[in-house]
């Protein structure tokens, strides 16, 4: 077997019969010019272009990228997971992709060479690939958050893995984005819960290698370039783990792109002095994709959104929201449209009404600041929770508006996916889908029982074993 890291959560397994390309994002930028390769990848090799498969962990743009997936090869076998609903086929009908098969649930495909890959789904829209060859087990978690209960038949199935790849670091606007008034409500999401994350995967993986992985970005646009400073970065984080109870079973390896390991020749590790020298690289990238940068801003600069759009599209979203949702979305979310004469746009949860003001309401959760271009974009594309996470976002958190700014981002990315309205989900597949995943759901029903808000509870399904029992 052979694996090497083209960039971010981008990686090529080799396993002597069959060649996988794993998330491609393979040059170029996402999220409306935001996030850049960091440090940044290699030439891209014609075999990258050519996989047997390609596997696809979920939907956001930095993993399914849409640029690259055109330049691929539509000979191509793609493996994506079965969610509760239809989240990339017809996305990939569209690209062009003929051969596409959803993998359900910690089901093992076994190719004809003996290589076994299986999809481990968690959460409503991420998952993890795992690829063993010849007793060799690579688990790839990119992004996924899979743990406790739902992450034991993996290791039932395949073992402990030689090499685990997982992020650690910050994906979305909170709290970087965020002018925070109370202290407390910046308390949700730290740096420290992304180390500890990382390092109980080790603990309960026992991985001999562990490779940081799926947060090699830089953010190089002006509206984002802050948010560097708050990365956690891969030295830091085999600091923590080499510090740590696992750090002496677990030897954590930075890998960057065009970084490789084999069976007949271990680790082939390149010079690496990104993070040593991030201050003058940073610089360095940002003058070279400084002209498409401002490309982008000068069509940005021209676009406007009217109310009529805003109100079409989150009227659409409050209206199929579940019953009783006032209940934990309890203020209004603000949006800001400074071309509007009456620029606050309302989201109203308890009325499911949205209206616009020359004023913001005094009782809101926030008001959220985005380039109407950007917003307008992102409701043609029906992806405004990924402006979210493009870090291309400020938000004005009032005192304790932490719970329904954190559910509201989130019930909007389950609404985008289309699982809202509820009865979308009145199928026989979401069935079947809970059905195999039932130790997840079990585990989540479990973790709202408690006196903590209903932000907190969901937030114990994603952070660390340790914040867990601390809390």
């Amino acid at each position: 077997m052979k694996f090497t890291v083209i960039g971010h959560a981008c990686l090529f397994i080799d396993t002597g019969s069959e060649r996988i390309l794993v998330d491609p994002w393979l040059s170029g930028s996402c999220y409306w010019r935001s996030w850049w390769h960091f440090p940044p990848n290699k030439e891209i090799r014609q075999e990258f272009l050519e996989p047997d498969y390609v596997y696809l962990s979920h939907h956001h743009f930095d993993h399914f990228h849409y640029p690259s997936l055109r330049r691929i090869s539509k000979r191509a076998r793609v493996l994506i997971p079965r969610f509760g609903v239809d989240v990339m086929r017809h996305e990939l009908d569209a690209i062009g992709f003929k051969d596409v098969t959803e993998l359900p649930h910690g089901e093992i495909v076994t190719f004809d060479s003996g290589t076994r890959l299986a999809s481990y789904q968690y959460g409503p829209d991420d998952s993890a690939v795992v690829v063993e060859r010849e007793g060799i087990v690579l688990a790839d978690f990119n992004d996924c958050k899979i743990k406790g209960a739902a992450i034991r038949p993996m290791l039932k199935a395949f073992g402990a893995p030689a090499f685990l790849f997982k992020s650690h670091s910050f994906a979305q606007a909170y709290p970087n984005c965020y002018d925070i008034a109370d202290p407390a409500d910046a308390k949700l999401m730290t740096r420290e819960d992304f180390l500890e994350t990382f390092i109980d995967a080790l603990r309960e993986l026992r991985p001999t290698y562990a490779i940081p992985f799926a947060s090699m970005v830089a953010f190089l646009h002006p509206e984002s370039r802050q948010c560097n400073v708050y990365a956690v970065r891969p030295p830091e984080v085999a600091a923590a783990a080499a510090a740590s109870d696992i750090g002496a079973a677990t030897k954590t390896v930075l890998m960057v792109p065009g970084d490789t390991w084999s069976s007949d020749g271990g680790f082939q590790l390149g010079v690496n002095d990104y993070y040593e020298k991030q201050d003058r690289w940073l610089d360095r990238l940002a003058e070279r994709v400084a002209p498409k940068i401002e490309q982008e801003e000068a069509g940005e600069r021209a676009i406007t959104l009217t109310f009529d759009q805003f109100e079409r599209y989150f009227g659409g979203f409050v209206k199929s929201l579940p019953p009783m949702i006032a209940l934990v979305l309890k203020r209004p979310m603000v949006f800001f449209a400074p071309s509007d004469p009456m620029p606050y746009w309302v989201l109203d949860f308890r009325k499911r009404t949205v209206n616009r003001l020359p004023a913001p309401p005094a009782e809101r959760a926030g008001i959220v600041r985005i380039r109407e271009a950007v917003l307008a974009d992102a409701i043609d594309k029906h992806v405004v929770a990924f402006v979210h996470i493009s870090m291309r976002i400020r938000i004005d958190l009032a005192p304790g508006g932490v719970q329904t700014d954190f559910l509201f981002w989130g019930l909007l990315s389950l609404a985008e996916l289309g699982y809202f309205p509820l009865h979308k989900m009145a199928t026989a597949r979401a069935a079947r889908v809970l059905w195999r995943r039932r130790a997840e759901a079990w585990g989540f029903v479990r973790s709202l029982v408690g006196l903590r808000s209903f932000d907190q509870k969901v937030m114990r399904t994603l952070m660390s074993r340790r914040h867990r029992n601390a809390s």
